[in-house]
């Protein structure tokens, strides 16, 4: 039963991602279009994000309060069909369309949360997880790559109507759940399995002290955007080079994925080795996106995302193993808020420290080193927590 609803986990991906797509394109040009402002812009960012800071941890405390999750994904998807709907209706109501924006995404965690515990409630086996979670990223990726060219075209012709077709692939989504949505999600496995669960539910304080540790780190690898305008500030071809940029991210994510995906369970990769070589990675990224070389920077922006998405789904994984299913969201949606907050203060951080003249290159430096002393903090702290 949990093989299917993984399948359809990875058929709703698709239909999600080909729907962000839109969203991400189709939102933002309609607003730009309706007020010839780049605030709105920023307005469109800052309404999709918001719900992710303040609604994750509520979303994941509602999805742990049952074990009936497929429902609560139906009913999700559904309800954002309706809502893409209505965005189209309201487009000429720049505030409703904001408040639309942000309710959408504010169900879209519950979707996404879905999917998380159900690859949580599958195994406990390490190379497993990092399988499953792969694969999810892998679909997403290929789809995103192949599909954000149609449909910025598809945004040009048709506009916020578009929408109709995000709208569409929700309500599939949603069909595709109904005779699934009364199944239990709970973690099954032998004695054996159930017993080193039990060992892993580890303290709230260790949990807290991981997630610190991920947090700073954070905010050391997420100034990589502004060294980048930074260097392409001045480039007369700019926006051509940050399009280049975000493909070879693209192919830099993806390469991560698949390696994962093929090698994690033949090899037996586990999780705490990938999870630190895509730290260190993502800083090395860094490191090369602050130096004054157009090289390096395609070269940094390949290295950030290939460990970001080694990170990602290697973090997953072990968030998955070491939280018990019935804590799972609430931990999830707390981290997720925390992180969402963390991103903009450290580019707010960096950027003003650039605008004062401080030297690019040495604060790369600076974040490159800080990246991997909290390395060697969340690795000695994971070797304690699974070994």
């Amino acid at each position: 039963m949990k093989s299917k609803l993984y399948t359809l986990l990875l058929i709703t991906t698709v239909l999600r991602v080909i729907g962000d797509a839109v969203e991400s394109i189709a939102l933002p040009w309609h607003l730009l279009n309706q007020t010839s402002s780049l605030l709105s812009v920023a307005g469109y960012s800052f309404a999709s994000m918001l719900p992710w800071a303040i609604a994750s941890p509520l979303m994941g405390r509602f999805l742990d309060k049952t074990e009936k999750k497929v429902r609560l994904a139906f009913l999700a998807l559904l309800i954002q069909s309706f809502f893409a709907l209505a965005i189209i209706k309201f487009a000429s109501d720049i505030w409703a369309f904001y408040v639309l924006i942000s309710l959408i995404s504010a169900l879209d965690i519950l979707h996404k949360y879905f999917g998380f515990t159900l690859i949580a409630s599958m195994t406990l086996e390490e190379s497993e997880l990092q399988k499953l979670n792969a694969k999810v990223q892998t679909i997403g990726e290929v789809t995103s790559l192949l599909m954000f060219p149609v449909v910025g075209y598809l945004a040009y012709l048709f506009g916020i109507k578009l929408m109709l077709l995000d709208a569409v692939f929700l309500l599939i989504g949603a069909l595709l759940l109904i005779p699934y949505i009364n199944v239990p999600m709970r973690r099954e496995g032998t004695i054996e399995e159930e017993s080193e669960s039990v060992q892993l539910e580890v303290s709230r304080r260790v949990i807290f002290v991981g997630i610190a540790l991920v947090l700073l780190f954070n905010f050391a690898i997420a100034p990589a955007r502004v060294f980048v305008f930074s260097a392409l500030k001045n480039l007369a071809t700019g926006e051509i080079v940050y399009g280049l940029l975000n493909s070879v991210g693209t192919l830099g994510s993806l390469a991560g994925a698949i390696g994962i995906t093929l090698f994690a369970h033949k090899r037996k990769i586990g999780v705490s080795k990938p999870l630190i070589i895509g730290m260190l990675l993502e800083s090395l990224g860094v490191l090369l996106l602050g130096l004054p070389s157009l090289v390096l920077l395609f070269a940094g922006i390949l290295i950030l995302n290939f460990g970001r998405q080694v990170l990602n789904i290697s973090f997953d994984s072990l968030f998955q193993r070491i939280i018990p299913l019935e804590k799972l969201g609430t931990y999830k949606g707390i981290f997720d808020a925390l992180a969402t907050l963390i991103i903009p203060v450290s580019q707010l951080t960096f950027a003003w420290l650039i605008e004062h003249d401080v030297g690019v290159s040495m604060l790369a430096v600076g974040v490159f080193g800080f990246g991997v002393l909290s390395t060697v903090g969340f690795f000695i702290l994971i070797q304690k927590v699974i070994s």
